[in-house]
This record gives C-alpha cells, sequence and structure tokens, in this order.
C-alpha cells in the first residue's frame, strides 16, 4: 500500500507578491467553502405492469377480425377479436327454433292445446248427461219400474265414459309436462351454447393497454397455442421501473435511494421515485445488475416504454473548489500571509465543474484562479 504523502506542501521558492500578481488582473480569488452535493448514477431501464394478463385462445377457428392493436387502450370486457363459429351459430338456430316451437304449442290459443280441450270438453258434457240420466234410472229402478239390468248397464256405461275423461285429462297433462321437460332442457342446451359462443369473442379481462398482439386476421387458432397467447394487457394502474446499473455501482445502489427518470415521449419531464429492490446478480453478458424503483407517473406512461434516468446513491456536504483551479500534481494556488503559494492537495469526487478536496485546504481558504 503507498503511503498517503503530507496533505499541505509549501513551495516557497515560487512565492510570489501578492499586489504584484493580481496587478496583471489574470487572476481572480476563489473562497473555499462547503457545499450541498449529490452523487449519482445513470441508469437506463424500461416501465413494466405488475398485472400483465396473457389472453389464450378457448377455442379453435379462423380469426375473422381482430378490433385493437399494440399500444391501444382497453376497458375490461371489451373485444379484441372474434374466431369463426359457424357450426355453433347453426346449432344456436335449430334450438331457438325447437324451443320456439316447443313454447308456442303450449299456448292457451294453440291447435295442441285447443284439440285436447275440445276432446275433454266433449267428454265432459258426455259424462255429465249420463249422470243426469242415471240419477233418473234410479229412481225408476228404485220404483221397480227398470230392471236391475238396464240400470246396471247404464251404470257401467256412465263409469267408462267418467274413466275415459281422468284419462285423457291425465294425458293431456302428461303431454304438456313432457313439452315443459323439453323445453327446459332445449333452454340449458341453448344456453349453454351461447356461453361458448361468448368464447369466440376475445374479451379484455381487465382495464389496460395493449402490450403484445401475436393474432392476425385468417389465421388459424386453437386451445393448444399454450406458448403464444393471442394478446397480452397489461394494466397502468400499478407499474414497476426496472432499471439496468453498471456493475461498478454495485456497492453504491440501496433500497430507499431516490430515483428520477425521464421518458423520452414526455421531453422535459423529471419523474420521481424510489428504489424498492436491488437484484445483485450481475448480467455477464451486459455486466450490468437490475434495479427495481417505484416511480410516480404525473403523466400517462405505458408499460414497455423505455426510461433514462439516475439513482441518488450519496447526498451531503463537501469541500469544493472548480476544477480549472487545480494545476497538473493536484497542486492549488493559495494565499498565505499575502503571498501565493503553491499547495499540494488531495482530491474528491468530481461535481460538475467543481471537485471535492479531502486533504490540502480548509473552509475559508482563498485560491488563486487564473482567467
Amino acid at each position: 500500500m503507498k503511503k498517503v504523502l503530507p496533505f499541505l506542501l509549501v513551495v516557497p521558492l515560487i512565492a510570489i507578491p501578492i499586489f504584484y500578481l493580481f496587478n496583471k488582473k489574470e487572476y481572480e480569488i476563489y473562497t473555499v467553502k462547503r457545499e450541498k452535493v449529490e452523487k449519482t448514477v445513470y441508469a437506463t431501464g424500461y416501465v413494466k405492469a405488475l398485472n400483465e394478463v396473457e389472453i389464450k385462445a378457448k377455442v379453435a377457428g379462423y380469426v375473422l377480425e381482430v378490433y385493437k392493436d399494440v399500444g391501444e387502450s382497453v376497458r375490461k370486457g371489451e373485444p379484441l377479436a372474434r374466431i369463426e363459429n359457424k357450426p355453433l351459430e347453426g346449432k344456436i338456430k335449430i334450438l331457438e327454433t325447437q324451443l320456439k316451437n316447443l313454447e308456442e304449442k303450449i299456448e292457451s290459443n294453440s291447435p295442441f292445446v285447443r284439440a285436447y280441450e275440445l276432446k275433454i270438453r266433449a267428454l265432459r258434457e258426455e259424462v255429465k248427461e249420463l249422470e243426469e240420466k242415471l240419477r233418473r234410472r234410479k229412481r225408476l229402478y228404485e220404483k221397480e219400474l227398470i230392471s236391475k239390468e238396464e240400470y246396471e248397464t247404464l251404470r257401467r256405461k256412465y263409469r267408462a265414459k267418467l274413466e275415459s275423461l281422468k284419462a285423457l285429462e291425465n294425458e293431456f297433462k302428461e303431454r304438456v309436462e313432457d313439452i315443459r321437460r323439453r323445453i327446459r332442457e332445449v333452454k340449458a342446451n341453448l344456453e349453454e351454447a351461447k356461453e361458448e359462443l361468448k368464447e369466440y369473442t376475445v374479451r379484455s379481462p381487465i382495464d389496460g393497454v395493449i402490450l403484445k398482439k401475436n393474432v392476425e386476421i385468417g389465421e388459424y387458432v386453437n386451445t393448444f397455442m399454450e406458448t403464444k397467447p393471442l394478446f397480452v394487457v397489461g394494466s397502468l394502474k400499478r407499474l414497476k421501473t426496472y432499471l439496468e446499473v453498471d456493475e461498478e455501482y454495485s456497492n453504491l445502489v440501496k433500497v430507499g435511494q431516490e430515483v428520477y427518470v425521464s421518458v423520452e415521449s414526455l421531453k422535459n419531464k423529471l419523474f420521481k421515485g424510489k428504489v424498492v429492490k436491488v437484484h445483485r446478480k450481475v448480467d455477464e453478458k451486459k455486466k450490468v445488475f437490475l434495479v427495481e424503483a417505484d416511480v410516480k407517473y404525473t403523466e400517462r406512461v405505458f408499460p414497455g416504454t423505455t426510461v433514462e434516468g439516475y439513482i441518488v446513491v450519496y447526498r451531503g456536504k463537501a469541500l469544493l473548489i472548480p476544477l480549472r483551479a487545480v494545476s497538473e500534481g493536484s497542486k492549488v494556488k493559495v494565499i498565505k500571509n499575502g503571498k501565493v503559494r503553491e499547495v499540494k492537495v488531495k482530491l474528491g469526487e468530481t461535481y460538475g465543474k467543481k471537485v471535492e478536496v479531502v486533504k490540502g485546504l480548509k473552509e475559508g481558504d482563498k485560491v488563486v484562479i487564473e482567467k
């Protein structure tokens, strides 16, 4: 390890009377002072949505229409594309026709209902007539004006007609109930078909923006395309900023540090945030490590947008002098006892046009700078 040189080196051989020096008016005096400084690390990166949804095909068929492209905003439930569904549409039409016919069949004025009602009404009239006739015959039989056989014959005829009426009413009831059962079945099949039909219209499950589109009109899609979603939609509500930082700064970047980023499409806008996670593993190819930041974007920024900015890794105060005050060999001209003397200093970080003095000067010293 090299030894540290004495921080103050006085060279009396070159001492110059100060009145002679400044009579030439080619110099200025700078008073050494402590100033606020910050050290930043440059980074580039991108914005990513925390909530990204891959939308895949749930049915097979040819794509008939594509409604949205990359970068366009979408609302939850909004159609993105439509897939051909002729067989299913045909099935739905058949089921709708069946349902209509069945429902019309049991309406009060339908031919089916009217036919049964006429038959039942006619039988009821016959039963009523036979009932009246049987009542009169019973009185005659009790007075022994007709034979028992004649009375029993009429009674059997009445009972047979009454049974026919009950059978017809039951038959009508059963047939109506059977039609209603079939209506329920057709309705269930129709509802199922219509639910399936919905799958042929690809919709966005969230509010957001289209990040990727992997489908075109005329393309055949199916449910086996697991590795290739039709669309990727990202929410704009929660965004995360990822920054790539050179590996040499890995020991400087920490969680909680301030971040300032800019977006090319929004010039003169600087967005503030904070480091929330530092990935210490270095990318061997790029020689960078990844930093996650929560940035408050006051303008609309889309997922996938590239950004550049800087991370504030240090803030404090430092003893600063202008860079042009330092000559070769880290030497500075300082006024001592009315004369200019050359002093060797130890320098630290550079901040714009100024440099930090670690050793060799103190606050209040007067430094001579050539104009």
